[in-house]
């Protein structure tokens, strides 16, 4: 496995710190999209690339917005996601991480209803109650569309961009909806459940056509995750590791060794099936130690605490596959 974390922002000390942390590539995340101009692209490539860091992952890719709703301008910017998808894979990146919730945040349509529940010795973290969920949690202007609506939009913009990605030799990684459930603050989310994902790798045996395997959010749907792997092997591009605590409807975000997932037995299915993609550390909750300017989920000292459990889970499944040869 490739084990890689994100930077956010990607200053010089943070990107020391990953590759001091045995980090092997870089991740670029940045929900707000990316240029469509390839010097741009490059300088992004080449700051990583300063420090031992080669760019293989964009979250969350270029801007879908439209497209996903099926609003005026979503050819052009599907015309946009091919030409940055060519422009991507000439430059080294291998796997756009992006997910087809209505883009009505800085994060997508990533939903919580606090950022100050307590995970272990009181460490702020962020959680989801479905009950609290009101007209204050997520404001949008948007008019839904039907479920199936937004199927088709999703299966005409990869009609036309699979090849581009294949060409370019770039798998687009699909995330879960977060937390899966659908209809969520008045819109529909399409990739809430098993059977999207199903739905989604039926459209296009493409190895373009790929998945971001979110553990964290396939723990909210109560999934079988060590089953899920072993389904969709072959097909996952890329790993976000987080778990959780309590249901779909409530729950928290855990330091990846307090919560209810068996992470041994993903990791241990990971390498059964001979998985070679890159594994992140998803959403952390917030050291003591953590500075101000770090954005809910991602301060670097819980990332640090991460990154050293994957690794050692990475190390040890590893080791006991090879045992039992």
């Amino acid at each position: 496995m490739k084990l890689t974390i994100v930077a956010t922002p990607p200053t010089e000390k943070r990107l020391r710190a990953l590759k001091q942390l045995g980090a092997d590539y870089a991740v670029h995340y940045d929900m707000h999209g990316l240029p469509d101009d390839r010097d741009a692209l490059r300088a992004l490539r080449d700051h990583y690339a300063r420090y031992g860091l080669p760019w293989r992952i964009a979250e969350s890719g270029p801007a879908i917005d439209r497209i996903v709703l099926g609003k005026e301008g979503a050819a052009e910017q599907t015309e946009r996601y091919k030409r940055i998808i060519g422009h991507l894979g000439a430059l080294g990146v291998e796997v756009i991480a992006y997910n087809f919730m209505p883009q009505v945040s800085e994060d997508a349509m990533v939903v919580r209803t606090t950022f100050q529940a307590k995970a272990r010795g009181g460490a702020p973290t962020s959680g989801f109650r479905l009950a609290d969920v009101g007209p204050g949690t997520m404001p949008h202007g948007e008019t839904p569309i039907p479920r199936e609506r937004m199927w088709e939009n999703l299966e005409r913009f990869l009609r036309a961009v699979l090849p581009a990605a294949e060409a370019a030799g770039v798998k687009l990684a699909m995330h879960p909806d977060d937390p899966p459930l659908s209809p969520l603050c008045g819109l529909e989310r399409i990739m809430d459940r098993q059977e999207s994902f199903d739905r989604l790798l039926a459209f296009s045996p493409s190895p373009a056509n790929a998945l971001t395997f979110c553990v964290g959010c396939f723990a909210e749907m109560g999934a079988d995750i060590v089953g899920l792997v072993e389904r969709y092997q072959g097909r996952i591009a890329y790993v976000h590791v987080r778990d959780i605590s309590g249901t779909l409807t409530d729950f928290i975000e855990t330091f990846p060794d307090e919560g209810q997932t068996d992470l041994v037995a993903i990791f241990r299915k990971l390498h059964e099936i001979g998985f070679d993609g890159y594994v992140r550390s998803d959403h952390a909750p917030l050291l003591a130690t953590d500075e101000s300017d770090s954005p809910e989920g991602y301060g670097m000292q819980g990332h640090i605490f991460a990154i050293g459990y994957l690794r050692g889970l990475d190390r040890a499944t590893a080791e006991v596959r090879s045992a039992r040869r």
